[in-house]
C-alpha cells in the first residue's frame, strides 16, 4: 500500500523556534526578536500550513547573522568628562 502522507520538508534545514535560535546563537530571545523587527534583511519564518507557531531555518539565519553588518556603540570611556557649565 503506498504511503499518502505528506512528505517532510527535509531540504528546508532545521527549523527551529525563536528561543531555540537565541540559544543557537548565544543572544538573548528579546534582543534576537528586536534584530528580526527592526532589520528587513532577517530571514523570513516558515510556518507550517495550519500552525500559528514561527519557526526559521538555522543555516539561514546563521548565514544571515555572520554576514550582517556590525555597528558598535560608541565608546563612552575613552571621552574625556564633559565640563561643567
Amino acid at each position: 500500500m503506498p504511503d499518502e502522507r505528506e512528505p517532510d520538508p527535509v531540504d528546508e534545514g532545521e527549523l527551529v523556534n525563536l528561543s531555540q535560535l537565541a540559544v543557537e546563537l548565544g543572544v538573548t530571545r528579546q534582543w534576537l526578536h528586536k534584530l528580526r523587527t527592526a532589520d528587513p534583511a532577517f530571514p523570513a519564518s516558515k510556518r507550517q500550513p495550519g500552525s500559528t507557531r514561527e519557526v526559521w531555518d538555522v543555516a539561514q539565519v546563521r548565514a544571515y547573522y555572520r554576514g550582517r553588518e556590525l555597528r558598535p556603540g560608541e565608546r563612552t570611556d575613552l571621552k574625556p568628562p564633559a565640563a561643567d557649565a
